[in-house]
């Protein structure tokens, strides 16, 4: 999809009268032209300028005015208007994407279309105005060239031609080179997310850190180059341009009169000014070129990426009454297959077998790789089956009625995230707010302020305890933890295990733990199952506190 396509399609006011001012405003530049060559030539035959020379001047200047204040002020709010419906259709569609089809796009990719690609658009908005307004200009002149000389127009039309045809050559080669650019770009993005969200991991391991930097530096260099050698072409286009202009204005007073003894030095005055007035515009279009170009692929790009995660979106569905309260879960021969798209790994869970009664507590546990978080996931409804069953109070849990199940579930994943406002909780009691931040120890480090928590600057305990009471506060019936007590010190893991627990499961919760501590299960006294995962099975399964 084209930039203009683009416009087009998305634009809320009149492209054609936004095309016609623009025309307008070529067209007034043109007539500016017209009354200073009335003037000049009045001057040359000693007769004072006539006053429709001075008269179309000034109306021409006041149109120019005009016209430029219309299509500058127009063309900024549409395209920040299209930009916006843009931004929110695409993060419309990224909330309704599901999890393992987003994880294919790639975040590099979300970002720097919402941010990158949309600045493009944004730089060419009024380019694309203006590129009117010269084209516009040039073909007036162009007109009033051919009257006063058809060998100067032919010697133009030449000459613009070739310098057009080799323009629009490397054009094609730059397009392909600056998509090239893009995409290494978005892998250098790629290793920034790798360092901030590695942070630790990088500290903690030098061999690690020169990897990774050495690598950010061999990708960043790629990039650079590309972007180098795409910035040098262009600008070595755009000074091919300028010296055809220059070549173009030699022809027409150098070559054109022994090409025409009809050209005297009144109509090689009167070209050679036309021409010079129109060069500014010429270079204007020239440099323009390169601008729409890269907005014709920022746009593509954009077409491209909405397409992607429209075909991820779950489809849309009526609201209806989301469920408060269940009976059980079940998974009857249950498989969740992946396919790494970075390799021909695949990771497998099941066949599983699983129920989950309502209030029951489930402690699962395993060693790392055995498909604990991967089980998780498929238990919350974010990874869909490859085979087999899931089922709520004995109906299949579908594409149609998934998001109903997920109405259930409250988590606390290792890859968790806070917000800074309390998204979806409507009114929060601020009684029970306070009650819990203090039970969490937290009173004295965060709250709520003007809807927001003051601060999020937590340790990763903190935060984590954070997160714990978001999803307390939602109160949904079902609860999953994944290594929640990870980052907590021994004191508040013991107050996790024998008093948390306890009153939530008094107060009807149902409790799915992903979970290490074997220390602490051994102590419990409370009624639970626990359940061991190895490669991706269930391999045991036993009763506590019965």
């Amino acid at each position: 999809m084209s930039f203009l396509q683009l416009v087009r399609r998305e634009m809320h006011g009149s492209l054609p009268k936004l095309l016609i001012m623009s025309g307008l405003g070529g067209i007034s530049n043109a007539s500016i032209l017209a009354a200073i060559n009335s003037g000049v030539q009045s001057a040359a035959n000693g007769q004072k300028p006539g006053l429709w020379g001075a008269t179309l001047f000034l109306v021409a200047l006041f149109l120019f005015m005009k016209t430029q204040q219309y299509v500058t002020i127009t063309a900024t709010a549409e395209i920040e208007a299209i930009i916006h419906k843009l931004r929110l259709r695409l993060m419309d569609h990224i909330r309704h994407s599901e999890v393992l089809k987003l994880e294919g796009i790639g975040r590099a990719r979300v970002v720097a279309a919402i941010t990158s690609d949309t600045a493009i658009l944004t730089q060419a908005s009024n380019m694309l105005c203006f590129t009117v307004q010269g084209a516009v200009l040039i073909a007036f002149v162009g007109l009033y060239v051919a009257y006063l000389s058809l060998v100067a127009f032919t010697l133009t039309v030449v000459i613009v031609a070739g310098a057009a045809t080799i323009f629009h050559l490397k054009n094609r080669r730059l397009s392909a080179q600056k998509e090239e650019s893009a995409a290494w770009e978005r892998r250098l993005f790629d290793r920034l997310t790798d360092f901030l969200d590695g942070f630790k991991e990088v500290r903690l391991n030098s061999a690690r850190s020169a990897d990774l930097f050495e690598d950010s530096v061999n990708v960043s260099t790629t990039a650079a180059n590309i972007k180098i050698r795409t910035q040098a072409e262009t600008f070595q286009m755009i000074v091919t341009s300028q010296i055809s202009m220059y070549v173009l204005i030699g022809a027409v007073v150098f070559v054109a009169p022994n090409l025409s003894e009809s050209l005297g030095g009144s109509s090689i005055s009167k070209t050679t000014t036309a021409l010079l007035f129109v060069v500014g515009a010429c270079f204007g279009l020239v440099q323009s070129i390169p601008i729409l170009l890269n907005a014709n692929a920022a746009a593509d790009r954009l077409e491209q990426l909405e397409a992607a995660l429209r075909a991820t979106a779950a489809p849309s569905k009526p609201d209806i009454e989301l469920p408060t309260r269940f009976d059980k879960i079940e998974m009857h021969n249950l498989v969740f297959r992946h396919h790494d798209r970075f390799s021909d790994i695949s990771f497998q869970i099941g066949p599983l077998d699983f129920s989950l009664q309502r209030g029951e507590v489930v402690f699962i546990t395993g060693g790392n790789g055995s498909g604990k978080s991967t089980f998780m996931r498929v238990l919350a409804g974010l990874y869909p089956p490859y085979s087999g069953e899931l089922r709520l109070d004995g109906m299949l849990v579908t594409e149609d009625s998934r998001d109903r199940y997920r109405a259930l579930i409250s988590t606390v994943f290792t890859d968790y995230h806070v917000f800074r406002r309390l998204y979806g909780i409507a009114e929060p009691d601020p009684a029970e707010l306070d009650r819990l931040l203090t039970e969490f120890r937290l009173a004295d480090k965060t709250g709520l302020s003007n809807g927001e928590f003051r601060t999020l600057d937590l340790s990763d305990g903190q935060r984590k305890r954070l997160a714990l009471i978001v999803s307390l506060l939602e109160k949904r019936p079902i609860l999953l933890l994944d290594e929640w007590t990870a980052d907590q010190d021994p004191d508040f893991r013991r107050k996790f295990y024998h008093e948390l627990i306890p009153k939530l499961t008094q107060a009807g919760a149902t409790i799915v733990v992903i979970t290490h501590d074997d220390r602490y299960l051994a102590e419990l006294s409370l009624t639970a199952r626990i359940i061991r995962m190895d490669e991706g099975h269930i391999v045991e399964q036993r009763s506590i506190g019965r």
